[in-house]
């Protein structure tokens, strides 16, 4: 596991060790959570502008049928598309 040493001003520092206090964890796990939640929202954007950037390339029709096929391709049971 890799370490990360940060100066943030005392006040930034207080309002995290609340949260975290808050929380009922430590700062640190308060910490690798919001950094996570970060991240994983970063990856969803990026995720939403490519399949919009692939609806704009095909048409719905055409979109909705791609992922039909990679859904069956993967046995995945779900509603069906509209």
């Amino acid at each position: 596991m890799a370490r990360l040493t940060l100066r943030v001003p005392d006040s930034l520092h207080d309002h995290l060790a609340e949260r975290a206090k808050s929380e009922g964890v430590s700062m640190n796990q308060y910490l690798v959570f919001a950094l996570s939640r970060i991240a994983a929202a970063d990856e969803v954007s990026s995720q939403r502008a490519a399949f919009e950037r692939l609806l704009q390339r095909y048409g719905d029709d055409e979109a909705e049928a791609a992922l039909r096929r990679v859904l069956d391709s993967r046995g995945a049971k779900g509603p069906a598309l509209a």
